[in-house]
């Protein structure tokens, strides 16, 4: 009975933790947008900058304890930030049940945080920001050195990904240079052949699902670019969950 009463404690705090990174990130990217500081301002509301008390900024239930409002003037708050908030704490957790009570589940928590933050802001803008593929290539060499795996053996896979979309941005223009430079990024995963190879399919595959159902669809044409940091970003979360 206690050992489920701390399984199931261990858990929550792993959502909360997903959540509150997520929550975070969000914060983050919003004021960085607008040039505001984010590290000592304190939460507020974005309609009438009334400041946040500490139960209006707990990660996915104060959204719901909100109605999905501002307490205040009664502003909406998107629903966006709450299903993000949602979905990173599910996936943190699922990071937890592969990686148990260890660094390493915290470390995979925050790449997949900005992951999925790239790929948003990639969806919507079309632009992928140095400053967050800086972040995530941070923690992976953390993470390399962590496991003492082999940094050169896995920066000749992320050469030689990043070179294939090289070549593609280059001749085709089907993608950005970012999704190059987030490409390097993924490929820096890799510790094998094997591994580089599942990492590259992953992301080509669900473009192309996605595409096929977009043209389906008649919201895309053959002829149109896709924004390709979110499928990026899904096959580096497929990798982590299933490595």
């Amino acid at each position: 009975m206690e050992n489920n009463f701390y399984k199931i404690t261990l858990i929550f705090l792993v959502f909360m933790l997903g959540g509150s990174f997520a929550s975070f990130y969000h914060v983050f990217v919003n004021r960085r947008e607008k040039k505001e500081d984010f590290i000592f301002a304190r939460s507020h509301c974005d309609n009438c900058n009334r400041k946040l008390a500490f139960y209006e900024i707990i990660p996915v239930f104060s959204y719901i304890y909100l109605k999905g409002k501002c307490k205040s003037c009664g502003e909406k708050i998107g629903i966006d930030k709450f299903l993000t908030e949602i979905l990173i704490s599910i996936l943190s957790v699922l990071n937890f049940f592969k990686y148990g009570n260890s660094l390493y589940t915290i470390l995979f928590i925050v790449i997949i945080t900005v992951a999925i933050f790239i790929g948003i802001i990639d969806l919507k803008t079309g632009y992928i920001y140095n400053i967050d593929l800086f972040i995530i290539l941070v923690f992976i060499l953390l993470l390399k050195l962590l496991a003492e795996e082999n940094i050169l053996n896995s920066l000749k896979f992320s050469l030689g990904i990043g070179l294939f979309f090289f070549m593609l941005y280059k001749f085709t223009e089907m993608m950005g240079l970012g999704d190059v430079y987030y490409s390097f990024i993924m490929g820096f995963f890799a510790n094998n052949l094997l591994e580089a190879f599942n990492l590259f399919k992953d992301s080509f595959l669900i473009a192309a699902i996605f595409s096929i159902i977009l043209i389906l669809l008649k919201k895309k044409s053959f002829k149109d670019s896709i924004a390709f940091g979110p499928f990026i970003s899904i096959s580096i979360i497929i990798f982590i969950l299933c490595r």
